[in-house]
C-alpha cells in the first residue's frame, strides 16, 4: 500500500509504530502514547468514527488511556466538532491535541473546532515533524 508523502509512516522509524489500523474512514496509527489519525478525502468524522478509535485505543493503551492525539490532515474532510462533548462526557482527557494542516482549508476549520474543544488548547502545526517533536515522538 502506498502512503501519502506527508504520512507519519514516512517520517517515524518503523520500530516506533505500535499498531496501524486501516478503517473505512482512515488510517489510525498508534505510537508510544500518541494516536495519529490520517482520515480519507470527503468523509465526515463524527462520534461514530471517533468511538471506533476509542475502542482500539482502550485495547492498546488500557481502559484509562491518557495520550497525545495528532490529527494529520492529509485530505479535506468534515469534522462534527460538537461531538467533542461526547468524548468529555466519558471523563476522557488528552495529554495534547495537535492538528497538522497541509492546506488553507484545513487551517480555517480549526477556528470552528476550537469553539467546541473546551478541555485545553488545540496546537496547530503545518509540519508533522514539529507535532511529533512536540509530543516527544521524534527527536530534534
Amino acid at each position: 500500500m502506498q502512503t501519502h508523502p506527508n504520512s507519519v509512516l514516512n517520517i517515524v522509524p518503523d520500530d516506533s509504530v505500535k499498531e496501524i489500523h486501516h478503517l473505512d474512514f482512515g488510517d489510525i496509527i498508534f505510537l508510544d502514547q500518541t494516536i495519529i489519525t490520517e482520515l480519507y478525502e470527503g468523509i465526515t468524522y463524527g462520534w461514530e468514527q471517533a468511538s471506533q478509535v476509542i475502542v482500539l485505543a482502550e485495547k492498546s493503551y488500557g481502559q484509562d488511556f491518557y495520550v497525545n492525539y495528532i490529527s494529520n490532515r492529509l485530505h479535506d474532510y468534515s469534522v462534527v466538532a460538537q461531538d467533542w462533548s461526547k468524548f468529555f462526557k466519558q471523563n476522557r482527557q488528552l495529554r495534547s491535541f495537535c492538528i497538522v494542516t497541509h492546506s488553507k482549508t484545513g487551517t480555517t476549520n480549526i477556528a470552528v473546532e476550537r469553539i467546541f474543544y473546551k478541555e485545553g488548547n488545540i496546537m496547530h502545526f503545518t509540519d508533522l515533524s514539529e507535532a511529533l517533536k512536540f509530543t516527544g515522538n521524534l527527536k530534534n
